[in-house]
């Protein structure tokens, strides 16, 4: 029971937050890329299959990660709350958001280290992504794994 009240150093696993709707669906495929480009398997919670409480799962699946990505756009407050969830337990939070959203970000997280990504520069996060993976966290054991 302790060593789920710590994030997961030995996992594979990055944790998304973002806002799930079709308007960034794109995005989250970009998102994937990178995460798995990196070594690591993404996770959203909305792709997993559960008849429990989502906050239960939310908090499971970080708690089982070893990294999270937080998408900004749309600001969403469970984005926030996930990423501040996750740096309670000591794990990297690598941030995102779209640029047309960036002058909305929350005050207290606008001096944060964030990649900003455009609609039609999809492939560029991906790679961005890979890149501070790979830099803050290290290459994942997936790399090259289909």
């Amino acid at each position: 029971l302790e060593s789920l009240r710590h994030g997961n150093p030995d996992s594979q696993i990055g944790f998304i937050a973002m806002w799930f709707h079709d308007e960034v669906k794109n995005a989250w495929i970009a998102i994937e890329n990178g995460i798995r480009s990196a070594g690591y398997k993404p996770f959203r919670v909305d792709q997993k299959e559960h008849n429990n409480d989502i906050t239960d799962e939310i908090i499971a699946g970080i708690r089982g990660s070893k990294f999270l990505v937080a998408d900004l756009t749309k600001h969403r407050n469970g984005v926030y709350y996930e990423a501040g969830f996750a740096k309670g337990l000591g794990l990297e939070v690598v941030w995102l958001c779209r640029k047309s959203d960036e002058k909305d970000r929350h005050f207290d997280i606008r001096q944060l280290s964030t990649i900003f990504w455009e609609e039609d520069k999809l492939a560029e996060l991906s790679k961005a992504l890979e890149n501070r993976i790979v830099a803050t966290i290290g290459r994942g054991l997936l790399a090259g794994k289909a």
